[in-house]
């Protein structure tokens, strides 16, 4: 049985003289140095014409060559034929290389479109229908995204004290839920189940009332809010703005606190936010 042989000028040459384990692992060994064909197969536990025929392969495709002195023929790596397989790899190389960088690029813009995107379709606050509260804080914008996320950080912050979080549930995407339960001083509970609308992972969280998890319409929608946190300076500049449907509905959340209530556990969360 004859084994056909690419020609030793060509690239596949060199890819099929070290297609077999054993025929690279003689390669690893001449690389070190020449060698004779017994002190080559004496690491191999094989019948010694088929070692030699391995050695034949390698020779054909170009990657060693032979030299007999009396009865002893020794091996050692042409290194001419192997730069054919680096040179090929490098040319491949460089062409993926290039490939990914256009990717990476792509995916940036593509990343920085739908930021403007999703930046575009937040319409500005209008003072007759929303309440807006804006503040720089100390704490970094990844400690106020962590703090707003996280079920076991948003209980020691989200309810003005002497208020409490007895229950939250975060389901951190579009359509997920957003539940807590608010207990008063006097034991009485009080539960919001809401819907996140859009999740920019450190940068904004958009969730409503108005719709339940899997954007199911819900009984009595209140309002909507959008949290974003921005950096500035060695903190964040920290924006929440609550989205009425009309101006009565502004209104009753004001009387109901807004300012005080969403500003007090501001100062809780960066209070709390320290401690993480």
């Amino acid at each position: 049985m004859t084994t056909e042989v690419a020609p030793a000028e060509s690239v596949d040459a060199v890819f099929r003289g070290l297609s077999d384990p054993t025929r690279r692992q003689v390669f690893e060994r001449l690389s070190r140095g020449p060698a004779s064909v017994s002190e080559l197969a004496r690491h191999h536990q094989m019948a010694l014409p088929s070692f030699v025929g391995h050695l034949r392969v390698m020779e054909q495709c170009g990657l060693v060559r032979s030299q007999k002195h009396g009865r002893v023929r020794t091996y050692q790596v042409a290194p001419r034929r192997i730069r054919l397989a680096e040179d090929w790899l490098a040319r491949q190389r460089r062409f993926w290389e290039q490939r990914l960088d256009q990717l990476d690029e792509y995916l940036v813009k593509l990343k920085e479109g739908l930021r403007d995107m999703a930046t575009s379709t937040l319409a500005k606050p209008d003072p007759k229908l929303d309440l807006v509260l804006e503040r720089v804080v100390d704490i970094s914008p990844e400690l106020v995204w962590k703090a707003w996320t996280e079920p076991e950080h948003i209980k020691h912050w989200f309810a003005p004290r002497p208020w409490s979080i007895t229950a939250c549930e975060v389901d951190l995407r579009p359509g997920g839920v957003f539940s807590s339960t608010m207990r008063s001083p006097e034991g009485e509970e009080f539960p919001n189940v809401g819907c996140y609308l859009e999740v920019v992972p450190g940068e904004r969280l958009v969730w409503t009332d108005a719709l339940l998890p899997g954007y199911r319409p819900s009984e009595n929608p209140f309002f909507t809010a959008v949290v974003t946190m921005t950096p500035e300076g060695d903190g964040c500049r920290y924006v929440a703005i609550a989205i009425h449907r009309d101006e009565a509905g502004r209104k009753t959340h004001e009387e109901m606190g807004f300012y005080d209530g969403w500003g007090t556990v501001l100062d809780q969360l960066v209070e709390y936010a320290r401690t993480m």
